[in-house]
């Protein structure tokens, strides 16, 4: 019988182990993307109030809304920032109430908080299901290469 040979030159094993890296390089890229979007330990959140926006020009290097937004610090003041969302299209009208983030170390350098409708937990979960897909490949031929040997062990 003759043995089947791979025509890409890949073996299945450096292919799953490479699902494995990528995966959990995707993991820690859609972890750190979900954290920062969710605010660091430490920081506050706070209710603003949305005071103008701006979109961008068209041929703009970098496209989407700048927004400028107001909110109250403890102490009583208050803070005007202002904030380019990378997003088409306006999310807020002048007025609306936002989501702002803030250390209470340095409340003048609040961000907006934007919501992505949960599409910034798609890396991480992408990451994961890449990861499971790579180790069950991994499994596979461990379990595969252990069959053959002990195969030829009793031939």
């Amino acid at each position: 019988m003759a043995e089947y040979r791979n025509p890409t030159g890949v073996s299945a094993m450096r292919a799953s182990l490479t699902a494995v890296m990528c995966g959990i390089l995707l993991t820690g890229i859609g972890v750190t993307i979900v954290w920062d979007g969710r605010g660091w330990p430490g920081e506050v959140y706070t209710t603003a109030t949305l005071v103008s926006s701006t979109e961008t020009p068209f041929r703009a290097k970098r496209q989407g809304t700048y927004y400028e937004f107001q909110y109250d610090v403890p102490g009583g003041r208050q803070v005007v920032r202002s904030e380019l969302v990378t997003r088409s299209g306006s999310l807020y009208r002048d007025g609306d109430s936002v989501t702002v983030l803030y250390s209470p170390d340095a409340p003048e350098k609040g961000r907006l908080w934007v919501s992505r409708d949960g599409a910034e937990f798609l890396p991480a979960l992408g990451g994961i299901v890449l990861t499971i897909i790579g180790l069950w490949g991994v499994i596979h031929q461990l379990l595969k290469r252990r069959r053959r040997r002990q195969v030829t062990a009793r031939a």
